[in-house]
């Protein structure tokens, strides 16, 4: 359950109708954009990887991913754990079968859904921060973005969002703190546009009712 509060607690962004880019003149965002419209679903293996500044070595755990055009995303860890957007309704699920709406708890949850919604669909230029940098390298194209968004009593100070060029789908996400912490959540083995059961999203909880 801590490492998927971890995700929760993560205010990755402060997104609004208005927020923009800073400094998104670079071509290739409009690519990504252009080309994601067409994506409808993505399923795959991801991992999230963790090195906080108090821990000596990176903890890496794995699972599935699924993403279904444009309010459902779902992570489901190895050992039974759950984090899922679905609309207006973002929930965690424990390996014990409990389940609980976040919104209803953390504040910054709506945002870190918007965030991580966007860069899916590759929107980039949703996104409230600056870009400083872009590679457009052989096989994916990186972006490195300022941002100053709160994450309980550190910040996050920039994110890299990493783009693959064979279809320009997101490949990862890596937030990086003040203190050198660093969070990086990574896609493999994608498969798109093929049909995701209405019941993935669904809590736990809705789960054990049926």
């Amino acid at each position: 359950m801590k490492r998927i509060l971890t995700i929760a607690a993560v205010a990755i962004c402060s997104i609004s109708a208005m927020a923009q880019l800073k400094n998104a003149s670079d071509a290739t965002l409009n690519q990504i954009a252009k080309a994601n419209e067409k994506v409808k679903t993505i399923q795959c293996d991801f991992s999230r990887t963790q090195k906080m500044e108090f821990m000596t070595t990176p903890a890496t755990s794995n699972g599935k991913f699924c993403y279904t055009k444009a309010d459902k995303l779902s992570m489901a860890y190895s050992d039974g754990e759950l984090f899922i957007i679905n609309g207006e309704t973002v929930s965690l699920g424990t390996k014990d079968g409990k389940s609980r709406n976040l919104k209803a708890s953390n504040k910054h949850v709506e945002d870190l859904a918007s965030t991580l919604l966007a860069c899916m669909s590759g929107n980039v230029t949703s996104l409230e921060g600056t870009l400083k940098k872009t590679d457009n390298g052989a096989k994916q194209i990186t972006y490195m973005i300022d941002v100053n968004y709160k994450m309980g009593r550190s910040k996050v100070k920039s994110l890299e969002l990493k783009y693959d060029k064979s279809d320009f789908t997101l490949a990862s996400l890596k937030l990086i703190e003040e203190d050198g912490s660093y969070t990086t959540y990574e896609l493999k083995a994608k498969s798109l546009n093929k049909d995701i059961p209405e019941e993935t999203y669904a809590s736990q909880k809705n789960n054990r009712k049926k």
